[in-house]
């Protein structure tokens, strides 16, 4: 079983961390960003990242992965039987995969694109030295194409910044009185939203070897939520619920 990812991706971290929360063994390959396009066109319609490849099965975006790895590997289930629990929380896995993960990724971007030996750290760790040096070279076009996808204009920013903090104190209200989003256990809300906050919170269990921001005003806006009540929640899940990848046999990249 293999996993086309970006390593550093919030949405790659989710599919892996399902993979690994199932005990499912797996080879994690980074893709080159721009070229990816190419690489996944291969196997399925669209060229967003994580594409699962099983056997001859292709599955692409983290919450259809998810879905497809409850049918195929029901142990360990991330998916409550309960149907109005069901469906509580995939509607959660999917707005917050909208309000936090699309959310963040605008605001981080916009904070780190100006900073080209971050970003290729981010995207191509850890590669061989050749690829490096083509992202190094593709990286003027490649972060004028990931501003226009995924930042688009400060106003946008701007807006992704209050939406991310009204979903951020949503979360925070559904978890005073409780431990997880849904249910007394542990589901694909609670992996979803953790991982969707991983670029936030950088928690020490998470497979990508985090490097210290180089943005002031991104640093500024991480320290923030540093304390937060949500964060120190996906701290928790972090160190009761992610194995570390180191235990499940090093991934191949």
């Amino acid at each position: 079983m293999t996993l086309l990812e970006f390593p550093h991706s919030h949405y790659c971290e989710k599919a892996r961390w399902a993979l690994d929360y199932k005990g499912i063994p797996f080879k994690a390959v980074a893709i080159l960003p721009g070229l990816h396009m190419i690489t996944v066109r291969k196997y399925a319609p669209d060229t967003s990242v994580p594409v699962l490849l099983s056997d001859n099965e292709v599955v692409q975006g983290s919450s259809d992965i998810i879905s497809y790895l409850e049918q195929k590997y029901p142990s360990h289930s991330l998916t409550p039987t309960d149907a109005d629990q069901r469906q509580t929380c995939l509607e959660i896995e999917h707005a917050m995969d909208k309000r936090l993960g699309e959310n963040i990724r605008r605001v981080l971007y916009d904070g780190l694109l100006a900073y080209p030996e971050f970003m290729r750290y981010c995207f191509t760790h850890p590669m061989p030295n050749v690829k490096q040096l083509f992202f190094r070279i593709m990286y003027p076009m490649l972060r004028y194409k990931i501003y226009k996808t995924y930042v688009v204009s400060a106003v946008k920013v701007a807006r992704a910044r209050r939406e991310f903090d009204v979903a951020m104190s949503e979360i925070e209200q559904t978890l005073k009185q409780r431990k997880y989003l849904v249910g007394e256990r542990f589901t694909r809300a609670d992996l979803s939203v953790a991982s969707m906050l991983s670029l936030l919170v950088m928690p020490a269990e998470h497979p990508f070897p985090w490097r210290e921001i180089p943005n002031p005003k991104t640093r500024i806006f991480l320290d923030e939520y540093r304390d937060h009540p949500v964060s120190e929640w996906v701290r928790k899940m972090y160190q009761d619920h992610r194995l570390n990848q180191t235990l499940m046999g090093s991934p191949i990249r």
